[in-house]
């Protein structure tokens, strides 16, 4: 027969039963070292009351005893002699209802009297109650001789016995509380077990049900709900919802890095198999048809390699914070190589730049070969739209907390429809143009994505037919200790 699942001893238990076992446990040990020590104590109590209020009837007995002038006789105690208000066989007999055994010996050793049979030896005598062991029970006996206050002769021997029935029944109503008692804390615990291990592993709960979602519901709406306590869970879950959004990122740009090459190499696939498809035809006998078609179709594969790689320049420009995130670069120097390579590469143009403190080091978190890739982006955007006025003014500014390096050229300028599009994937002011000018779009996005994953901003300014500003600002990385720590990372990274 197949055992339910609950029951099948290869099914692992979930940390909720694990951690209830634990506290039930927990909670049950506890309880039974209080429970045994309040049982003990009780116990230890009652004795002593018990042994209190048995000296006293004790003493009471003696007391009326010695009161009689005549030795003890056993007629004396058949017939009700009487001894003030009480006679001593009424209180003898009162006693007896109270599991009390009196037993009277006379002079001569002999028992004449005893209000019930029960065996047991004669102790030493002793006006003190002593503990004794009757039938594997302790219980409390005194002896002594009763003297008469009368005429001060031993008038025989008194013996007072607690029935063990007595301890017995003290013992068992002890325990039966105990029991009552551990079975209520019992129940208490495994109350107090099952609600608190459910609610300190709920927000496990949440975690592990929001992950079993990732693959049945869309990505971008799920996230783990945040405990109201503000301890490790509430921590563990801000973590976990950061990883959930880094992989909603991811997965959104691999969703977009497909649908953009798709869609951005249609064109040039198709000129390529257009090309292709003629020469196939008819144009691989004519040497001029050739020829074009060749030229045509390694100038869009050139294309298609540029596309391809820029769109991976994108895609990864949204991590760079987690993948770069020991990098530094030092602004000025930086700004000025590259502005010499401009310099160099574009002769025909006027290259200026304005450094408030040229001589100062200024360091940012950035891996530098992005910082270069950001300034060839925005000044190769200057000399392309650059077409009259061939004048390139580059400048680094800064204040207390940010560095600015701004990048203006006097070309075509934008309308304020572009200004808000510029940024955008494979966004071109003018198409027709940019496509002449080897342009895919992607260059000021890929800009943005990476000034932005380094906690840094990117604006632009601009006239139409006056030209463009475009700004990036960068924190300063004012702290030397990290900045002289994380050159020591680099170090150690090149070695």
């Amino acid at each position: 027969m197949k055992l339910p699942k609950f029951f099948d001893t290869k099914q692992p238990l979930s940390l909720k039963w694990k951690w209830g076992i634990l506290l039930l446990v927990s909670f049950f040990i506890v309880s039974l070292a209080g429970v045994t020590f309040y049982h003990k104590q009780t116990m230890y109590s009652r004795y002593n009351h018990l042994k209190e209020i048995s000296q006293q009837r004790f003493n009471i007995i003696e007391n009326m005893l010695s009161g009689l002038s005549e030795p003890f006789q056993k007629e004396d105690f058949v017939t009700n002699t009487v001894t003030g208000d009480k006679t001593i066989v009424d209180y003898l007999t009162y006693l007896e209802n109270e599991d009390i055994v009196v037993r009277l010996f006379n002079n001569d050793s002999q028992l004449i009297f005893e209000t019930r049979k029960l065996t047991a030896s004669k102790s030493d005598l002793s006006k003190n109650l002593t503990t004794v062991v009757i039938d594997g029970t302790e219980t409390f006996i005194g002896n002594t001789n009763v003297v008469s206050r009368e005429t001060n002769q031993t008038l025989g021997t008194f013996q007072f016995l607690v029935s063990p029935e007595v301890i017995e029944k003290m013992e068992a109503t002890q325990q039966k509380h105990l029991l009552t008692v551990l079975l209520i804390l019992t129940i208490l615990a495994t109350v107090i077990s099952i609600f608190i291990s459910n609610r300190f592993l709920r927000p496990l709960t949440y975690l592990n049900n929001s992950l079993d979602l990732v693959e049945e519901e869309n990505l971008s709406e799920l996230r783990v709900r945040k405990p109201s306590s503000n301890d490790e869970w509430s921590d563990l879950s801000i973590h976990v919802n950061r990883l959930l959004d880094k992989i909603d990122l991811y997965v959104r740009n691999q969703k977009q890095f497909v649908e953009d090459v798709s869609h951005e190499l249609r064109t040039p696939v198709a000129i390529v198999e257009g090309h292709l498809k003629m020469l196939n035809r008819w144009g691989k006998e004519d040497p001029e048809i050739l020829e074009e078609s060749i030229s045509a179709s390694l100038q869009e594969i050139t294309r298609m390699k540029g596309l391809v790689q820029e769109m991976l320049d994108l895609s990864r420009a949204d991590h760079v914070d987690i993948d770069y995130k020991d990098e530094i670069t030092e602004v000025n120097s930086t700004t000025r190589q590259v502005f010499n390579n401009f310099v160099i590469l574009y002769p025909d143009f006027q290259f200026y730049l304005d450094s408030e403190k040229d001589d100062k080091e200024l360091y940012v978190r950035i891996f530098r070969n992005h910082f270069e890739q950001i300034l060839i982006i925005l000044l190769d955007n200057a000399v392309k739209y650059s077409r009259e006025r061939q004048e390139i003014h580059v400048s680094v500014s800064q204040t207390l907390t940010k560095v600015e390096i701004a990048v203006q050229d006097f070309g075509e300028g934008m309308t304020d429809e572009d200004k808000e599009r510029v940024f955008g994937r494979f966004y071109r002011v003018d198409k027709a143009r940019s496509r002449n000018k080897g342009g895919n779009g992607l260059g000021l996005s890929i800009a943005k994505q990476l000034v932005e994953g380094y906690k840094g901003d990117v604006r632009v300014e601009s006239v139409l037919n006056h030209g463009s500003i475009f700004y990036v600002e960068f924190p300063i990385l004012s702290d030397t200790r990290q900045v002289y720590k994380l050159k020591q990372i680099a170090q150690k990274k090149n070695l």
